[in-house]
């Protein structure tokens, strides 16, 4: 049966991440191989990068050309970048398409992100640009807070007191405070992420979808869409990275596992040894992302399947140019 034949109208949050698993399962080996051609882009720099530390190990004369070669690797990693978020867009193109009665190929569906890669790339530079500064403000909002506090309770005892410690020390009511308000400080800083992170959760299936979108205006897309929605977004997101959990706990344990077993086996003194090491890191912690980023992209489509139906009748619009 159809994914798309059980979604008329909004969805709830279990609807969105059944719907997405649905998708996921159904389509999985076409999505597994758009991901592994996007995690072996973007695998690729990082191969390069332990190959030339390795080398330059075992030639350190020719060192110095190290910084020659610096450059030219950041090219080629701005350009894998772009072949990889425009793979994983591709997937969630394909997704919505199946939600939308209007299929594709992935062919198709790569050939028309693939050139949009450069949008994708800026877009991914603005979103990190937006978290960086909305992070910082955020710390220095809680420095200033917490200093308040301390000035406020007598901050000026430090003077006659060795440390802080002391001070709390003197002072249990004040410590109790400030305790609570970092913690208060850390949760409402959770929760503002969290619901930053719902608000700019779509852009790049805005970028892969519609024709007209630009980077910028992917972003502000994400926006509007989700506007009265983050919330219930977020909760979508947080039920998905809690079905992945399990698996990126046994990622993480086999990362373990093979490092310890490639120190043990290969000694310190082998030239190239970080480098072998990273690229055995690296290998197989983006390879187990070949099973996971489909399943995002899906959900991720599902999600702005849902808002374009609630904001924008979507569903009603598709629905009456089939008819």
């Amino acid at each position: 049966m159809a994914v798309s034949s059980n979604l008329q109208g909004p969805l709830s949050v279990g609807n969105v991440v059944s719907a997405g698993l649905r998708l996921y399962s159904n389509h999985f080996k076409q999505y597994f191989g758009v991901a592994l051609v996007a995690t072996l882009w973007v695998l690729l720099p990082f191969v390069i990068g332990a190959l030339l530390v390795s080398f330059f190990g075992l030639v350190p004369d020719l060192s110095a050309l190290l910084w020659l070669a610096i450059p030219a690797w950041f090219v080629l990693l701005l350009y894998c970048m772009g072949r990889y978020l425009a793979g994983a867009a591709a997937i969630g193109r394909l997704a919505f398409g199946e939600l939308t009665n209007q299929p594709e190929t992935a062919q198709n569906a790569k050939r028309f992100t693939n050139s949009r890669q450069w949008s994708f790339v800026w877009m991914s530079v603005l979103v990190s640009l937006i978290y960086f500064a909305i992070v910082i403000v955020m710390y220095i909002v809680a420095f200033v807070i917490l200093f308040a506090l301390l000035a406020g309770s007598g901050l000026a005892g430090l003077a006659e007191n060795a440390s802080l410690e002391q001070l709390f020390t003197t002072n249990p009511a004040l410590a109790i405070g400030v305790s609570l308000l970092v913690v208060l400080l850390v949760l409402g800083l959770i929760a503002f992420l969290l619901w930053l992170g719902a608000r700019l959760s779509v852009p790049e299936l805005s970028l892969a979808v519609e024709r007209e979108a630009t980077a910028s205006g992917a972003i502000s897309r994400s926006w509007q869409l989700t506007k009265s929605n983050a919330w219930r977004v977020a909760l979508v997101l947080f039920v998905t990275f809690l079905i992945t959990l399990p698996l990126v706990i046994l990622t993480q344990l086999v990362v373990n596992a093979l490092q310890a077993a490639f120190m043990v086996t290969v000694s310190e003194e082998t030239p190239g040894y970080a480098g072998l090491l990273l690229l055995v890191s690296y290998a197989f912690s983006f390879l187990s992302n070949v099973f996971m980023l489909p399943l995002w992209q899906a959900i991720k489509a599902t999600i702005y399947y849902d808002l374009r139906s609630r904001r924008e009748g979507i569903d009603l619009e598709l629905r009456d140019r089939r008819l």
